[in-house]
């Protein structure tokens, strides 16, 4: 119960936040970047790869040249929230792509009773063969 609550309340201040950044981007004139290729991401020393699909990206942990499935990624609100949610365990976290690309998430880390933020950086866009 305490991580449902938790979530909820993670979704309420990611959810206001992005109310707040929707409106600076509206008045900076800045557009949303909308992955519409599969690319490569690094989060920390780890390479990733993202493939948009339908209404999805599905994420996967490049280890030793194989994928792996990690998360997938649904847009949550027009103006360019996600909802990640892992394939390997019950993590759930909310975040935007940047203008440059870059994907931050917010998720809340049970043993550490914190929210922790994680940025994976591009580093190819649209290089990546579809399979």
């Amino acid at each position: 119960m305490k991580i449902v609550l938790t979530l909820a309340l993670l979704f309420v201040f990611a959810f206001g936040k992005a109310q707040d950044t929707t409106t600076r981007v509206h008045h900076a004139g800045a557009e949303l970047y909308e992955l519409k290729k599969p690319a490569v991401y690094q989060l920390k020393d780890t390479d990733f790869t993202f493939r948009p699909e339908n209404d999805v990206i599905r994420i996967k942990k490049l280890k030793n040249d194989e994928e792996m499935e990690f998360a997938q990624l649904r847009r949550t609100t027009d103006d360019g929230l996600y909802i990640m949610t892992s394939t390997l365990n019950d993590e759930v976290s909310f975040g935007r792509f940047d203008s440059l690309g870059n994907f931050r998430t917010l998720r809340y880390d049970i043993t550490r009773d914190s929210v922790l933020e994680d940025l994976f950086v591009v580093k190819n866009s649209g290089k990546l063969q579809d399979p």
